[in-house]
């Protein structure tokens, strides 16, 4: 697949993710391929214009012609958890994964036990939730695979957004 349509694909996809994060939080600004604490995050938003929790999502995509003998499902079993160990100690409250379909008429996959376990913080406070969206079709969508739960909140998280508030502008934000 052209690079740029691999582009276009998780842009899409960042699109709909952002779209989702509207419309789920209260007043939220939103920021595409954001530097957070040293950890690119490919969707960021911080929740009541900057006030309130951070939501955090990674996006995890299977290329057409990728070389992966054992497929689609086992690519992602494997992936995914990785991308979750990346998540551990990212300081945010609400943490997501989300599985990008570019390829018409892929079967939907369903996480397995490896991907459920490594979702769960060590202490049982929080769980990494994981998204899957479909940009195959005209209008992309985003599900919900599995319900992320709060990460403990400290002090730190919120003097980062502070600080990457002041010095980035939010790709979406409601305006007064």
């Amino acid at each position: 697949m052209p690079e740029v349509q691999v582009q276009q694909d998780l842009g899409r996809a960042k699109n709909a993710i952002q779209d989702f994060l509207i419309r789920k939080l209260l007043y939220p600004k939103v920021y595409l391929d954001a530097d957070w604490s040293g950890l690119h995050v490919d969707v960021l938003a911080i929740d009541r214009t900057g006030v309130g929790d951070v939501h955090a999502v990674r996006l995890v995509s299977w290329e057409p012609g990728h070389r992966d003998n054992h497929g689609w499902s086992a690519f992602l079993e494997r992936r995914v958890p990785e991308v979750m160990l990346e998540f551990a100690n990212f300081p945010g409250q609400f943490r997501y994964v989300a599985v990008v379909c570019t390829e018409p008429n892929k079967q939907r996959w369903i996480p397995g036990k490896p991907s459920l376990n490594r979702s769960l913080a060590p202490d049982g406070v929080g769980r990494i939730g994981i998204l899957y969206a479909d940009v195959t079709e005209q209008d992309p969508r985003v599900d919900v695979l599995l319900k992320p739960e709060r990460f403990r909140s400290s002090s730190q998280i919120a003097d980062i957004a502070d600080q990457y508030m002041a010095a980035n502008q939010a790709n979406w934000e409601l305006r007064e």
